[in-house]
């Protein structure tokens, strides 16, 4: 009877050991590719206590460069959507936090100036491969993260980002073809052939900007992504994702007008060649997978700031965020 008592307690212990949660560490670090700066915002686990912090508009509970906790711990590289910021899936990082995962949100740079440049889609995956290389080789994160268990979350943009580092391969051609009828995906289609014309400021920029040169046939593959999350990813220019073999989760918007189906996700679950998950949610808009902007800037921020009447898009996180820890934590089991 003593035996069956002390096993209880064990039970009991290891159970509230393993729902432990960590506080949430903030620290901030550099890499590069091919002479451009790429800011690395590293989410982490730490034991020191979370204070409400502001990191510019943004407030979170957080512990700035605080001492890290004990690892190891898998790591999930998280790529924003176009002109985005290492802080627009803030919340999300902070629940792979608390859940016991290291996150490295890249911002990409000059996102606007590159844009319906093909360079894009090779600089975009090869800065989320820096960033993954830069918190690796870091002489505190290296320490920590489990360089054998490592995802990636991607959201527009982002989720092309992700996939093509997975292994997707493309036809960048297919933009073109595509945008010479623009008014079936007309968001999609600014400033290409058919489109809408680019912003005046914007033109002007792009007049004086260089682009990084990078070989257009890179392979950009980085093998050691192990599972992938992609939330309304730009995904018309895939024509091949036979290599992308790992887990993948793969969201749809079901009312999304930036990137119309059935040309995006849509296109991406049909060329996908493994079992895997493809949620379409009804209803939903493309920003919604978007931490809520602080009132200071939604007014500049403007359509990814707003939600229609009703829609709740802090409970919608607090589910999604949910789910999309719950699959990396079943994705990223220690081999």
């Amino acid at each position: 009877m003593r035996r069956v008592i002390v096993a209880i307690l064990m039970t009991l212990i290891c159970s509230t050991a393993q729902a432990e949660e960590y506080n949430v560490g903030v620290r901030r670090i550099m890499t590069e590719f091919v002479g451009a700066e790429v800011p690395v915002r590293v989410f982490y686990p730490t034991r020191e206590t979370a204070t409400e912090t502001r990191f510019g508009p943004w407030e979170l509970s957080a512990a700035k460069n605080a001492v890290l906790a004990s690892g190891p711990f898998p790591l999930i590289a998280i790529s924003h959507g176009l002109s985005g910021n290492d802080w627009n899936h803030h919340l999300l990082a902070g629940r792979l936090v608390k859940a016991g995962f290291v996150v490295a949100a890249v911002r990409h740079p000059d996102d606007l100036l590159r844009v319906g440049h093909p360079e894009i889609a090779v600089l975009r995956p090869r800065e989320l491969t820096a960033a993954i290389d830069a918190v690796l080789v870091d002489s505190r994160f290296g320490l920590i993260v489990d360089a054998e268990r490592i995802g990636a979350f991607g959201f527009s943009l982002g989720g092309f980002t992700v996939l093509a580092a997975a292994g997707g391969r493309i036809e960048y051609d297919k933009i073109a073809q595509h945008c010479s009828n623009a008014e079936n995906d007309p968001e999609f289609c600014v400033g290409e052939e058919g489109g809408k014309p680019l912003p005046m400021w914007l033109r002007a920029r792009r007049l004086v900007y260089s682009i990084p040169q990078v070989d257009l046939k890179e392979d950009v593959l980085d093998s050691r992504i192990d599972a992938v999350v992609a939330a309304a990813p730009v995904g018309l220019l895939f024509n091949d994702m036979s290599r992308v073999r790992m887990p993948v989760l793969l969201y749809r918007a079901g009312s999304d007008q930036s990137l119309r189906a059935p040309y995006h996700a849509e296109n991406v679950h049909k060329l996908l060649p493994a079992p895997h998950q493809y949620r379409v949610i009804e209803n939903l808009h493309h920003y919604a997978f978007l931490s809520p902007f602080p009132d200071s800037i939604a007014a500049e921020v403007g359509e990814p700031a707003q939600d229609p009447s009703g829609f709740d898009r802090e409970m919608f996180l607090d589910e999604i965020n949910g789910e999309i820890v719950d699959f990396f934590r079943e994705s990223l089991v220690r081999k």
